[in-house]
């Protein structure tokens, strides 16, 4: 159901889009370049039937969208995400270790000061320039 309302939907809005175009600029800021002289349609009547068509077709594409997520929405409620997650191990799987843990302070050896490390640190005799 909701793909023959989506085609609905597809129409519908090729539709709308062309009653918008074919209607005649009223000279606002948004209708470049055209406006001057007589357009696709001419005629007082002609622009009110251009209108009029543009709110009903405007009108049932809304209605067609709330048609369309509320169809959606019937499909789709057996489908939850939350539902299809089932935890059935835990996430840490537990050790069986008989021995302690050793910490690692103990394992560091220790670090020997070098005489390239001695040279390139300043002494406290020498003046600084």
């Amino acid at each position: 159901m909701s793909t023959v309302l989506l085609i609905i939907q597809l129409i519908i809005s090729v539709i709308l889009t062309g009653l918008i175009l074919i209607q005649r600029s009223e000279g606002g800021a948004l209708g470049i370049g055209g406006g001057g002289g007589g357009g696709l349609m001419s005629g007082r009547s002609a622009t009110t039937s251009i209108a009029r068509m543009t709110g009903i077709i405007g009108a049932v594409f809304v209605v067609n969208c709330l048609a369309l997520s509320v169809v959606y929405q019937i499909e789709t409620r057996d489908n939850l995400i939350i539902d299809d997650v089932t935890v059935s191990q835990p996430l840490t799987a537990p050790t069986d270790s008989s021995e302690g843990t050793v910490p690692l302070v103990d394992e560091t050896p220790a670090v020997e000061n070098t005489d390239s490390e001695a040279d390139s640190t300043p002494d406290a005799d020498t003046p600084e320039l």
